[in-house]
């Protein structure tokens, strides 16, 4: 099955932030959050982390301070986020005890 160039696979796929502008690589943070909020899932939220990773890497975003610290911030959420996530996904009992 051939994949479209413009799938939301591939554009993940693309690593080489020299070469992405900061609007593709914040619209496809935007899509991948709004995705999350519609069915959260640890392994969505881990690709939302390497992508605002990317994002952080972006030249537009290493040169402004405060813009660095916006994503920086964002990074940690999302950090917490994807190890509440994953630590529920590997121990689902305890997580169903303590809603009772």
């Amino acid at each position: 099955m051939e994949q479209k160039p413009d799938s939301i696979a591939t554009l993940i796929k693309e690593r080489k932030t020299d070469q992405a502008s900061f609007v593709k690589l914040h619209s496809i943070l935007c899509f991948l959050m709004t995705r999350f909020y519609q069915a959260p899932c640890p392994k969505l939220a881990h690709f939302i982390v390497s992508h605002i990773r990317l994002v952080i890497e972006h030249p537009d975003v290493a040169a402004s301070p405060d813009c660095g610290a916006l994503y920086l911030q964002l990074l940690q959420q999302w950090q917490n986020i994807s190890a509440v996530l994953l630590q529920q996904k590997q121990h689902p009992a305890a997580e169903s005890k303590n809603m009772h």
